[in-house]
Protein backbone atom coordinates (compact mmCIF):
# COMPACT_ATOMS: atom_id res chain seq x y z
CA UNK A 1 0.00 0.00 0.00
CA UNK A 2 3.04 2.32 0.23
CA UNK A 3 2.94 3.34 -3.42
CA UNK A 4 -0.82 3.84 -3.21
CA UNK A 5 -0.45 6.18 -0.25
CA UNK A 6 2.26 8.14 -2.07
CA UNK A 7 0.15 8.60 -5.21
CA UNK A 8 -3.26 9.15 -3.65
CA UNK A 9 -2.39 11.28 -0.60
CA UNK A 10 -1.89 14.50 -2.61
CA UNK A 11 -5.42 14.12 -3.97
CA UNK A 12 -7.40 13.50 -0.83
CA UNK A 13 -5.14 14.62 2.02
CA UNK A 14 -6.57 18.09 2.58
CA UNK A 15 -9.68 18.00 0.39
CA UNK A 16 -11.37 14.89 1.74
CA UNK A 17 -12.84 13.97 5.09
CA UNK A 18 -11.58 10.44 4.47
CA UNK A 19 -7.85 10.26 5.22
CA UNK A 20 -5.43 7.91 3.51
CA UNK A 21 -4.84 5.92 6.66
CA UNK A 22 -8.40 4.62 6.49
CA UNK A 23 -7.86 3.39 2.94
CA UNK A 24 -4.58 1.72 3.93
CA UNK A 25 -6.27 -0.03 6.82
CA UNK A 26 -9.05 -1.32 4.59
CA UNK A 27 -6.49 -2.39 2.02
CA UNK A 28 -4.48 -4.33 4.57
CA UNK A 29 -7.56 -6.41 5.30
CA UNK A 30 -7.94 -7.02 1.55
CA UNK A 31 -11.71 -6.72 1.67
CA UNK A 32 -14.44 -4.13 1.67
CA UNK A 33 -18.15 -4.73 2.20
CA UNK A 34 -20.43 -3.45 -0.56
CA UNK A 35 -22.84 -0.97 0.98
CA UNK A 36 -26.00 -3.01 0.60
CA UNK A 37 -27.48 -6.29 1.80
CA UNK A 38 -26.47 -8.43 -1.12
CA UNK A 39 -27.97 -11.93 -1.53
CA UNK A 40 -24.51 -13.02 -2.69
CA UNK A 41 -22.86 -11.46 0.37
CA UNK A 42 -20.21 -10.04 -1.94
CA UNK A 43 -16.94 -8.89 -0.46
CA UNK A 44 -14.53 -6.82 -2.50
CA UNK A 45 -11.06 -8.28 -2.99
CA UNK A 46 -8.15 -6.23 -4.32
CA UNK A 47 -9.57 -5.52 -7.77
CA UNK A 48 -12.95 -4.11 -6.79
CA UNK A 49 -11.35 -2.43 -3.78
CA UNK A 50 -9.32 -0.30 -6.18
CA UNK A 51 -12.40 0.50 -8.25
CA UNK A 52 -14.16 1.65 -5.10
CA UNK A 53 -11.08 3.45 -3.88
CA UNK A 54 -10.89 5.59 -7.00
CA UNK A 55 -14.64 6.02 -6.97
CA UNK A 56 -14.49 7.48 -3.48
CA UNK A 57 -11.67 9.85 -4.29
CA UNK A 58 -13.38 11.27 -7.37
CA UNK A 59 -16.76 12.23 -5.99
CA UNK A 60 -18.39 15.18 -7.41
CA UNK A 61 -24.46 20.38 -6.92
CA UNK A 62 -27.95 22.03 -8.80
CA UNK A 63 -31.56 23.12 -8.88
CA UNK A 64 -34.71 22.48 -10.90
CA UNK A 65 -37.92 24.42 -10.24
CA UNK A 66 -41.43 24.63 -11.76
CA UNK A 67 -41.64 27.91 -13.76
CA UNK A 68 -44.74 29.09 -11.92
CA UNK A 69 -42.89 28.78 -8.63
CA UNK A 70 -40.15 31.14 -9.81
CA UNK A 71 -42.71 33.76 -10.88
CA UNK A 72 -44.58 33.36 -7.61
CA UNK A 73 -41.47 33.87 -5.51
CA UNK A 74 -40.43 36.97 -7.44
CA UNK A 75 -43.90 38.47 -7.00
CA UNK A 76 -43.82 37.78 -3.27
CA UNK A 77 -40.47 39.52 -2.69
CA UNK A 78 -40.64 41.92 0.25
CA UNK A 79 -37.91 44.18 -1.04
CA UNK A 80 -36.68 44.78 -4.61
CA UNK A 81 -33.61 46.96 -5.08
CA UNK A 82 -30.45 47.52 -7.09
CA UNK A 83 -27.45 46.73 -4.92
CA UNK A 84 -23.64 46.82 -5.06
CA UNK A 85 -21.66 44.09 -3.28
CA UNK A 86 -18.85 45.54 -1.15
CA UNK A 87 -17.57 42.38 0.56
CA UNK A 88 -18.33 38.68 1.01
CA UNK A 89 -17.56 36.29 3.87
CA UNK A 90 -18.04 32.52 3.96
CA UNK A 91 -19.19 30.85 7.17
CA UNK A 92 -19.66 27.20 8.09
CA UNK A 93 -23.15 25.71 8.29
CA UNK A 94 -24.15 22.33 9.69
CA UNK A 95 -26.84 21.73 7.04
CA UNK A 96 -25.25 22.91 3.78
CA UNK A 97 -21.55 23.04 4.82
CA UNK A 98 -21.09 26.71 3.90
CA UNK A 99 -23.05 29.95 3.48
CA UNK A 100 -21.90 33.31 2.16
CA UNK A 101 -22.78 36.63 3.82
CA UNK A 102 -22.48 39.59 1.44
CA UNK A 103 -22.40 43.24 2.49
CA UNK A 104 -24.52 45.13 -0.06
CA UNK A 105 -25.03 48.86 -0.56
CA UNK A 106 -28.52 49.97 -1.65
CA UNK A 107 -28.27 51.83 -4.97
CA UNK A 108 -31.94 52.17 -5.86
CA UNK A 109 -35.22 50.89 -4.36
CA UNK A 110 -37.88 49.57 -6.73
CA UNK A 111 -40.47 48.03 -4.41
CA UNK A 112 -41.20 47.61 -0.70
CA UNK A 113 -43.99 45.39 0.66
CA UNK A 114 -46.35 46.97 3.19
CA UNK A 115 -45.19 44.76 6.03
CA UNK A 116 -41.62 45.93 5.59
CA UNK A 117 -42.23 49.63 4.91
CA UNK A 118 -41.68 50.95 8.47
CA UNK A 119 -38.16 49.62 8.87
CA UNK A 120 -37.15 49.00 5.26
CA UNK A 121 -33.56 49.87 4.22
CA UNK A 122 -33.05 53.28 2.68
CA UNK A 123 -31.02 54.37 -0.30
CA UNK A 124 -27.33 54.21 0.63
CA UNK A 125 -27.87 51.78 3.55
CA UNK A 126 -25.66 48.74 3.95
CA UNK A 127 -27.50 45.41 4.30
CA UNK A 128 -26.45 41.76 4.53
CA UNK A 129 -27.50 39.10 2.04
CA UNK A 130 -27.25 35.44 2.98
CA UNK A 131 -26.81 32.81 0.27
CA UNK A 132 -26.01 29.10 0.04
CA UNK A 133 -22.50 27.90 -0.75
CA UNK A 134 -19.05 29.35 -0.34
CA UNK A 135 -15.40 28.46 0.16
CA UNK A 136 -13.90 27.40 3.49
CA UNK A 137 -10.17 26.80 3.23
CA UNK A 138 -9.27 24.34 0.48
CA UNK A 139 -12.86 23.25 -0.19
CA UNK A 140 -15.87 25.01 -1.61
CA UNK A 141 -19.49 24.04 -2.23
CA UNK A 142 -21.89 25.32 -4.86
CA UNK A 143 -25.63 24.84 -5.37
CA UNK A 144 -26.49 25.62 -8.99
CA UNK A 145 -29.62 27.72 -9.18
CA UNK A 146 -28.97 29.29 -5.79
CA UNK A 147 -27.11 32.52 -6.67
CA UNK A 148 -24.08 33.64 -4.71
CA UNK A 149 -23.27 37.39 -4.79
CA UNK A 150 -19.77 38.28 -5.96
CA UNK A 151 -17.66 41.09 -4.57
CA UNK A 152 -17.60 44.16 -6.82
CA UNK A 153 -20.75 43.21 -8.76
CA UNK A 154 -24.05 45.12 -8.94
CA UNK A 155 -27.40 43.34 -9.11
CA UNK A 156 -31.17 43.70 -9.24
CA UNK A 157 -32.09 41.77 -6.08
CA UNK A 158 -35.42 40.26 -4.97
CA UNK A 159 -35.17 39.85 -1.21
CA UNK A 160 -37.06 38.66 1.85
CA UNK A 161 -36.19 39.19 5.50
CA UNK A 162 -34.09 36.43 6.99
CA UNK A 163 -35.10 34.36 10.01
CA UNK A 164 -34.55 37.36 12.30
CA UNK A 165 -37.32 39.66 11.08
CA UNK A 166 -35.98 42.84 12.67
CA UNK A 167 -32.44 42.51 11.34
CA UNK A 168 -30.91 43.92 8.18
CA UNK A 169 -30.06 40.45 6.88
CA UNK A 170 -31.97 39.29 3.81
CA UNK A 171 -32.22 36.14 1.71
CA UNK A 172 -32.66 35.96 -2.06
CA UNK A 173 -36.00 34.74 -3.42
CA UNK A 174 -36.73 33.56 -6.96
CA UNK A 175 -33.53 31.50 -7.27
CA UNK A 176 -31.20 32.72 -10.06
CA UNK A 177 -33.87 35.14 -11.30
CA UNK A 178 -33.78 36.83 -7.89
CA UNK A 179 -30.22 38.10 -8.31
CA UNK A 180 -29.50 39.32 -11.84
CA UNK A 181 -26.40 41.36 -12.78
CA UNK A 182 -27.16 44.95 -13.79
CA UNK A 183 -24.54 44.49 -16.51
CA UNK A 184 -24.96 40.94 -17.83
CA UNK A 185 -21.63 39.17 -18.34
CA UNK A 186 -22.62 35.53 -18.56
CA UNK A 187 -20.86 33.77 -21.43
CA UNK A 188 -20.70 30.06 -20.76
CA UNK A 189 -23.19 27.62 -19.28
CA UNK A 190 -20.62 26.19 -16.89
CA UNK A 191 -20.35 26.73 -13.14
CA UNK A 192 -17.35 28.54 -11.69
CA UNK A 193 -15.74 28.47 -8.26
CA UNK A 194 -16.94 32.03 -7.56
CA UNK A 195 -20.54 30.80 -7.63
CA UNK A 196 -21.41 32.17 -11.05
CA UNK A 197 -22.78 30.36 -14.09
CA UNK A 198 -20.04 31.48 -16.47
CA UNK A 199 -20.30 35.17 -15.56
CA UNK A 200 -17.37 35.42 -13.18
CA UNK A 201 -13.64 34.96 -13.36
CA UNK A 202 -13.16 31.90 -11.14
CA UNK A 203 -12.02 28.58 -12.60
CA UNK A 204 -14.70 26.35 -14.10
CA UNK A 205 -15.82 23.29 -12.15
CA UNK A 206 -14.61 20.05 -13.71
CA UNK A 207 -13.87 16.39 -13.11
CA UNK A 208 -10.26 15.50 -13.78
CA UNK A 209 -10.14 13.05 -16.70
CA UNK A 210 -7.89 10.72 -14.73
CA UNK A 211 -10.83 9.98 -12.43
CA UNK A 212 -13.00 8.49 -15.14
CA UNK A 213 -15.15 6.45 -15.09
CA UNK A 214 -17.01 8.51 -12.46
CA UNK A 215 -18.76 6.33 -9.91
CA UNK A 216 -22.19 6.82 -8.40
CA UNK A 217 -24.41 5.04 -5.87
CA UNK A 218 -28.14 4.70 -5.30
CA UNK A 219 -29.35 5.42 -1.75
CA UNK A 220 -31.23 2.14 -1.49
CA UNK A 221 -33.47 2.91 1.50
CA UNK A 222 -34.99 5.88 -0.32
CA UNK A 223 -35.76 3.93 -3.52
CA UNK A 224 -36.99 0.70 -1.93
CA UNK A 225 -39.67 -1.02 -4.09
CA UNK A 226 -39.03 1.47 -6.92
CA UNK A 227 -36.85 -0.58 -9.33
CA UNK A 228 -38.08 1.34 -12.38
CA UNK A 229 -36.69 4.54 -10.84
CA UNK A 230 -33.22 2.98 -10.60
CA UNK A 231 -33.32 1.95 -14.27
CA UNK A 232 -34.41 5.47 -15.29
CA UNK A 233 -31.52 6.95 -13.28
CA UNK A 234 -29.03 4.70 -15.05
CA UNK A 235 -30.46 5.82 -18.41
CA UNK A 236 -30.01 9.46 -17.35
CA UNK A 237 -26.28 8.95 -16.84
CA UNK A 238 -25.97 7.12 -20.17
CA UNK A 239 -27.45 10.13 -21.98
CA UNK A 240 -24.41 12.26 -21.08
CA UNK A 241 -21.79 9.64 -21.94
CA UNK A 242 -23.13 8.50 -25.33
CA UNK A 243 -21.56 11.25 -27.46
CA UNK A 244 -18.71 10.00 -29.63
CA UNK A 245 -16.27 12.86 -29.05
CA UNK A 246 -16.38 13.45 -25.29
CA UNK A 247 -14.38 11.74 -22.57
CA UNK A 248 -17.22 11.31 -20.08
CA UNK A 249 -17.90 7.89 -18.59
CA UNK A 250 -19.76 6.65 -15.51
CA UNK A 251 -19.91 3.44 -13.55
CA UNK A 252 -22.66 2.44 -11.15
CA UNK A 253 -21.32 0.93 -7.95
CA UNK A 254 -24.71 -0.23 -6.73
CA UNK A 255 -26.35 0.49 -3.41
CA UNK A 256 -25.47 2.86 -0.61
CA UNK A 257 -27.35 2.49 2.67
CA UNK A 258 -26.84 6.12 3.66
CA UNK A 259 -29.39 8.84 2.86
CA UNK A 260 -27.23 11.65 4.26
CA UNK A 261 -26.24 14.60 2.10
CA UNK A 262 -22.62 15.12 3.08
CA UNK A 263 -19.08 15.32 1.77
CA UNK A 264 -18.40 11.61 2.24
CA UNK A 265 -16.59 10.79 -1.02
CA UNK A 266 -19.63 8.90 -2.32
CA UNK A 267 -21.57 10.34 -5.25
CA UNK A 268 -25.08 9.36 -4.20
CA UNK A 269 -28.60 9.80 -5.58
CA UNK A 270 -31.13 10.25 -2.78
CA UNK A 271 -34.94 10.51 -2.86
CA UNK A 272 -35.93 12.47 0.25
CA UNK A 273 -39.56 11.81 1.20
CA UNK A 274 -39.29 13.93 4.35
CA UNK A 275 -37.04 16.51 5.99
CA UNK A 276 -36.31 18.31 2.69
CA UNK A 277 -33.53 20.79 3.67
CA UNK A 278 -34.01 23.31 0.85
CA UNK A 279 -36.83 25.51 -0.38
CA UNK A 280 -39.93 23.42 -1.05
CA UNK A 281 -40.17 24.83 -4.61
CA UNK A 282 -37.04 22.95 -5.70
CA UNK A 283 -37.80 19.67 -7.50
CA UNK A 284 -34.19 18.54 -7.16
CA UNK A 285 -30.84 19.88 -5.99
CA UNK A 286 -27.32 18.75 -6.88
CA UNK A 287 -24.48 19.82 -4.62
CA UNK A 288 -20.81 19.94 -5.73
CA UNK A 289 -17.85 20.00 -3.37
CA UNK A 290 -14.78 21.26 -5.20
CA UNK A 291 -11.22 22.50 -4.70
CA UNK A 292 -11.53 26.19 -3.83
CA UNK A 293 -10.48 29.07 -6.06
CA UNK A 294 -7.29 29.85 -4.12
CA UNK A 295 -5.86 26.33 -4.38
CA UNK A 296 -3.95 24.59 -7.14
CA UNK A 297 -6.31 22.48 -9.26
CA UNK A 298 -9.07 24.97 -8.38
CA UNK A 299 -12.46 23.86 -9.62
CA UNK A 300 -11.71 20.13 -9.47
CA UNK A 301 -14.88 18.43 -8.23
CA UNK A 302 -14.48 16.18 -5.18
CA UNK A 303 -17.99 14.99 -4.32
CA UNK A 304 -21.50 15.31 -5.75
CA UNK A 305 -24.91 14.19 -4.49
CA UNK A 306 -28.21 14.48 -6.36
CA UNK A 307 -31.20 15.04 -4.06
CA UNK A 308 -34.77 14.53 -5.30
CA UNK A 309 -37.56 16.35 -3.47
CA UNK A 310 -40.01 13.54 -2.73
CA UNK A 311 -41.43 15.55 0.16
CA UNK A 312 -43.22 18.15 -1.97
CA UNK A 313 -43.20 16.48 -5.42
CA UNK A 314 -44.10 13.06 -6.85
CA UNK A 315 -42.14 11.21 -9.53
CA UNK A 316 -43.03 8.65 -12.16
CA UNK A 317 -41.63 6.51 -14.96
CA UNK A 318 -45.05 5.85 -16.52
CA UNK A 319 -46.40 9.35 -17.18
CA UNK A 320 -48.82 9.41 -14.26
CA UNK A 321 -50.70 12.70 -14.48
CA UNK A 322 -49.31 15.54 -12.39
CA UNK A 323 -46.03 13.79 -11.55
CA UNK A 324 -42.50 14.56 -12.71
CA UNK A 325 -40.74 12.12 -15.00
CA UNK A 326 -37.74 11.01 -12.98
CA UNK A 327 -35.51 10.41 -16.00
CA UNK A 328 -36.29 13.93 -17.23
CA UNK A 329 -35.30 15.41 -13.85
CA UNK A 330 -32.19 13.30 -13.21
CA UNK A 331 -30.78 13.90 -16.72
CA UNK A 332 -30.81 17.63 -15.92
CA UNK A 333 -29.14 17.01 -12.56
CA UNK A 334 -26.38 14.87 -14.10
CA UNK A 335 -25.43 17.94 -16.13
CA UNK A 336 -24.83 19.78 -12.84
CA UNK A 337 -23.00 16.69 -11.54
CA UNK A 338 -20.52 17.37 -14.37
CA UNK A 339 -20.21 21.07 -13.48
CA UNK A 340 -22.53 22.39 -16.20
CA UNK A 341 -24.74 25.36 -15.32
CA UNK A 342 -28.20 26.39 -16.46
CA UNK A 343 -29.20 27.31 -20.00
CA UNK A 344 -27.98 30.79 -20.96
CA UNK A 345 -29.24 33.54 -23.25
CA UNK A 346 -30.51 33.15 -25.88
CA UNK A 347 -32.53 30.51 -24.08
CA UNK A 348 -33.48 27.28 -25.82
CA UNK A 349 -36.64 26.24 -23.97
CA UNK A 350 -36.10 22.63 -25.01
CA UNK A 351 -32.60 22.40 -23.53
CA UNK A 352 -31.90 19.79 -20.88
CA UNK A 353 -30.22 22.45 -18.74
CA UNK A 354 -33.17 24.86 -18.75
CA UNK A 355 -33.65 25.83 -15.11
CA UNK A 356 -37.32 24.81 -14.82
CA UNK A 357 -39.51 21.79 -15.50
CA UNK A 358 -43.22 20.96 -15.51
CA UNK A 359 -45.03 17.76 -14.58
CA UNK A 360 -44.99 14.97 -17.21
CA UNK A 361 -42.27 16.72 -19.23
CA UNK A 362 -39.80 14.41 -20.99
CA UNK A 363 -37.83 16.71 -23.33
CA UNK A 364 -34.88 16.90 -20.92
CA UNK A 365 -34.23 13.18 -21.43
CA UNK A 366 -32.32 14.02 -24.63
CA UNK A 367 -29.49 16.51 -25.01
CA UNK A 368 -29.96 19.55 -27.23
CA UNK A 369 -27.33 21.62 -29.08
CA UNK A 370 -26.59 24.02 -26.21
CA UNK A 371 -26.25 21.10 -23.77
CA UNK A 372 -23.82 19.36 -26.10
CA UNK A 373 -21.79 22.56 -26.53
CA UNK A 374 -21.44 22.94 -22.75
CA UNK A 375 -20.40 19.29 -22.41
CA UNK A 376 -17.80 19.54 -25.15
CA UNK A 377 -16.44 22.79 -23.68
CA UNK A 378 -15.50 20.92 -20.51
CA UNK A 379 -14.81 17.40 -21.73
CA UNK A 380 -13.79 17.51 -25.39
CA UNK A 381 -11.85 14.56 -26.73
CA UNK A 382 -12.33 10.85 -27.04
CA UNK A 383 -12.06 8.96 -23.77
CA UNK A 384 -12.04 5.27 -23.00
CA UNK A 385 -15.51 3.84 -22.43
CA UNK A 386 -16.00 1.26 -19.67
CA UNK A 387 -19.61 0.39 -20.42
CA UNK A 388 -20.22 -3.26 -19.77
CA UNK A 389 -19.89 -3.74 -16.06
CA UNK A 390 -22.08 -1.93 -13.58
CA UNK A 391 -23.32 -3.01 -10.18
CA UNK A 392 -27.08 -2.65 -10.31
CA UNK A 393 -28.83 -1.65 -7.10
CA UNK A 394 -31.74 -4.07 -6.70
CA UNK A 395 -34.50 -2.29 -4.78
CA UNK A 396 -37.34 -4.49 -6.01
CA UNK A 397 -38.24 -5.65 -2.50
CA UNK A 398 -37.41 -5.09 1.16
CA UNK A 399 -34.32 -7.31 0.86
CA UNK A 400 -32.34 -4.66 -0.99
CA UNK A 401 -29.43 -6.17 -2.87
CA UNK A 402 -26.71 -5.58 -5.43
CA UNK A 403 -26.55 -7.33 -8.79
CA UNK A 404 -23.68 -7.23 -11.26
CA UNK A 405 -25.25 -6.58 -14.65
CA UNK A 406 -23.92 -7.81 -17.98
CA UNK A 407 -24.74 -5.20 -20.60
CA UNK A 408 -23.88 -4.53 -24.24
CA UNK A 409 -21.20 -1.97 -25.04
CA UNK A 410 -22.98 0.54 -27.29
CA UNK A 411 -19.76 1.86 -28.81
CA UNK A 412 -18.06 -1.38 -29.76
CA UNK A 413 -21.05 -3.75 -29.92
CA UNK A 414 -19.29 -6.07 -27.49
CA UNK A 415 -20.70 -7.49 -24.32
CA UNK A 416 -19.49 -6.18 -20.98
CA UNK A 417 -17.39 -7.91 -18.40
CA UNK A 418 -18.88 -10.49 -16.01
CA UNK A 419 -18.40 -10.25 -12.27
CA UNK A 420 -15.26 -12.37 -12.05
CA UNK A 421 -13.38 -9.89 -14.26
CA UNK A 422 -13.90 -6.95 -11.89
CA UNK A 423 -10.33 -7.34 -10.50
CA UNK A 424 -8.99 -6.77 -14.02
CA UNK A 425 -10.99 -3.55 -14.27
CA UNK A 426 -9.53 -2.47 -10.94
CA UNK A 427 -5.96 -3.15 -12.13
CA UNK A 428 -6.59 -1.22 -15.35
CA UNK A 429 -7.89 1.76 -13.40
CA UNK A 430 -5.04 1.89 -10.95
CA UNK A 431 -2.37 1.42 -13.63
CA UNK A 432 -4.07 4.14 -15.66
CA UNK A 433 -3.97 6.50 -12.68
CA UNK A 434 -0.40 5.73 -11.62
CA UNK A 435 0.94 5.89 -15.15
CA UNK A 436 -0.42 9.42 -15.56
CA UNK A 437 1.07 10.51 -12.24
CA UNK A 438 -1.76 11.20 -9.87
CA UNK A 439 0.64 12.97 -7.54
CA UNK A 440 0.84 15.80 -10.09
CA UNK A 441 -2.88 16.60 -10.06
Amino acid sequence: MGIIKKKIAPLIGKYSEFKIGRYAKIGSKMKFQIQCHSPLNLRLKWGLFFVLLFGQIQEASALLVPPDKIASELQSAEFIADIAIESTTAMSDTTVYAKTIAAARILQIHSVKDGLSLDAPKMGDLIEIESLGGELGPRGVIFSGYPRPRNGMSYRAYLNRGSEKNSQRFVITGFESGLTPLTPTRQFSRNRTDGSDGAGSGPFLYWDSRFFPLSYYIAAPSFRNLPNFVTAIEDSFKTWRDLEDVKVEFISLGCNQSTKNENDNLNTLILLSENWPFTKSAIAVTRNFYVSGEESNAGMILDSDILLNGHFFSFTTTQETGKHDIQNIVTHEVGHFLGIGHEIEPINTDATMLANAVANETKKRSLHPNDVSALRAGYAGVGQKFEGHNIHCDVSNDNVGCLAVHSRDIKSNRFGWPLFLIPLLGIILIKKGLRRGLDSI
